[in-house]
């Protein structure tokens, strides 16, 4: 029964993924696109609206809002992911760039909290990823992300294999990189320096300084990344500038989060 009852829900959460991915799908659609029957898909889809989790306008079904309520509960059950959209916030405005705090989910980086400073003349990386107003909960490929690299660079050589075995090396960019022992040779030198770099290799134009965030235990919450043009990124505002602000900020952080960890455990 525990093997049945874990085949139907992970039927339940494909017809929900492919149905975002399709940005809303009809019985039909569903029914070739994942090769059930359609009685099966129709008695999933009936249970999903019935709890909130689909919504169905004429006759197309699309993700509903209930997995919002879920979403903000994640992102605000934990003290540190809260101090950390501070962070986000207060390093975007002093630095006037796009600021991101990125979360390791299942094997790829999870979008948490950003900031887009208003002044900027650039674009978002939200331009290129989504078209919702706020990007949070868009999921990016480690390798292709300073904040992904960054926290690559910390796991366990066997834990990065396990993820490149799942996800591959997509490539995102001409920059990407797709090749295992590069990808080691870089996650090598970001080990070494404490900062990982990322030069269009999410998105052409864009450059990223990341750095990981660690709990108290010394284990990873997560990492946070600045983002800009490379027009403005440049020299020594890329090289050193930037990542010697974001090493203060990120410092601070890790202050902060010891210190609530401390009220709540003693």
């Amino acid at each position: 029964m525990g093997d049945q009852t874990a085949k139907t829900t992970v039927r339940s959460l494909s017809i929900v993924d492919t149905i975002q991915r399709l940005d809303g799908a009809t019985l039909d659609e569903l029914t070739t696109e994942l090769a059930m029957a359609r009685s099966t898909v129709h008695v999933h889809l009936r249970t999903l609206i019935d709890h909130g989790y689909l919504t169905k306008e004429s006759e197309m079904y699309h993700v509903g809002l209930r997995f919002l309520n879920h979403g903000e509960y994640a992102r605000s059950r934990k003290r540190a992911y809260v101090l950390a959209e501070e962070t986000v916030s207060n390093l975007s405005e002093q630095i006037d760039e796009e600021v991101e705090f990125v979360v390791e989910n299942n094997g790829r980086g999870i979008l948490v909290h950003e900031s887009f400073h208003p002044d900027s003349q650039f674009d978002s990386k939200d331009s290129h990823t989504s078209k919702s107003i706020t990007a949070a909960g868009i999921y990016y490929y480690l390798h292709s992300v300073a904040t992904g690299k960054a926290m690559l660079a910390e796991y366990p050589r066997d834990r990065v294999e396990e993820i490149v075995d799942q996800w591959g090396l997509q490539e995102q960019t001409e920059k990407t990189i797709t090749d295992q022992d590069s990808l080691y040779e870089s996650l090598d030198a970001i080990k070494e320096q404490g900062v990982a770099f990322a030069d269009e290799e999410y998105v052409n134009g864009l450059r990223e300084v990341g750095r990981i965030v660690k709990n108290p235990d010394e284990s990873i919450l997560g990492a946070i990344a600045v983002i800009g043009p490379t027009y403005r990124f440049q020299n020594d505002r890329f090289n050193n500038e930037i990542p010697n602000i974001l090493d203060d900020y990120v410092t601070s952080l890790e202050g902060e989060i010891e210190e609530a960890y401390r009220e709540e455990h003693f």
